[in-house]
């Protein structure tokens, strides 16, 4: 029997079209699930597991074949400072417990589940405002220590590919891309970017002294299976996908946002439309994406319309 990530990749490769879920914390804060100050979303698998795991069906039945975890703000780097160890590793499992459960319920045994793996820290507040990210001071070997230890819970539990979400920043991106090499699970590989209206320039998302392509060759050193731009506003998406292409000849991916963040909530404003998204999926695809998505603040209703994209 072929694998199920094996035959992923050969309907990529022969042309077609793959749908990953849209926003996961975004959509169980807006069934109203409250959001935590430091750590947003990443408790919700004791919180509130079988909203977790509803949420999860939800994309499914929506046409995702690719789901992802709610592990973006469940590792030590952001839990650690509250929580003790053994509390973590059972979150943890939960959140994997919950996508895996999402999947036998739904009887879609060829749905893969992405670990999603970030290199986010706790959210830091002074005076009322959220701290930048660069500014959380990380040692290299707690970055080692936290990325080792998702690497083996994903690969302990039933995980299908690791998802790295929004790199940006180098100082923990290049432990990130060290560990997960070592992993016998396939990674895909998703920047994120903003526009510097100073210089009129694509940056990191986190530090805009960085420029994107940057980013982009020093992850396209690793070889991995697919890279792409996600957590991005949309009218910046073809311009990342066209610098991803001078250095990765790979599948591509694209999952954009909608909204704006304002800790520790998500701000439902002027929230694309599901057709307007398809509109600009339609143009990517020409750009060469393969795999559809939406990051925070789309729903299964944008799920909904991307998969039109595998008419097409």
């Amino acid at each position: 029997m072929v694998d199920k990530y094996i035959k992923l990749l050969r309907k990529i490769s022969g042309g077609g079209v793959a749908v990953i879920d849209s926003g996961l914390s975004t959509e169980l804060e807006r069934q109203g699930l409250p959001m935590k100050k430091s750590h947003w979303s990443g408790t919700a698998a004791i919180d509130a597991f079988d909203i977790l795991v509803n949420t999860h069906k939800s994309y499914i039945d929506a046409g995702a074949e690719i789901i992802t975890v709610n592990s973006f703000a469940s590792s030590r780097l952001v839990l650690g400072g509250e929580m003790s160890d053994a509390l973590i590793e059972k979150i943890n499992i939960k959140n994997i417990e919950a996508a895996l459960e999402a999947r036998h319920q739904s009887g879609a045994h060829d749905v893969i589940i992405a670990g999603s793996l970030s290199h986010q820290s706790s959210w830091r507040f002074a005076e009322g405002k959220v701290g930048e990210q660069i500014d959380n001071r990380i040692s290299n070997e707690e970055l080692i220590f936290a990325y080792h230890e998702m690497r083996v819970l994903f690969e302990r539990e039933g995980v299908d590919l690791i998802l790295l979400e929004m790199m940006s920043i180098p100082s923990r991106t290049t432990p990130l891309y060290d560990c997960v090499s070592l992993s016998s699970l396939p990674v895909w590989c998703g920047f994120s970017a903003k526009k510097d209206s100073r210089h009129n320039r694509l940056t990191s998302w986190h530090d805009n002294t960085i420029a994107f392509e940057e980013n982009v060759k020093s992850a396209a050193a690793y070889d991995f299976d697919v890279l792409g731009i996600m957590h991005t506003s949309v009218d910046l998406i073809s311009e990342c996908i066209s610098v991803i292409k001078r250095f990765h000849t790979g599948p591509l991916m694209a999952y954009p946002d909608s909204g704006y963040f304002k800790a520790p909530n998500w701000q439902f404003k002027d929230i694309i439309s599901p057709q307007e998204l398809l509109a600009f999926a339609r143009l990517w695809r020409a750009e060469g994406v393969s795999i559809f998505g939406g990051c925070c603040g789309l729903g299964p209703e944008h799920t909904s319309q991307l998969k039109l994209l595998k008419n097409t």
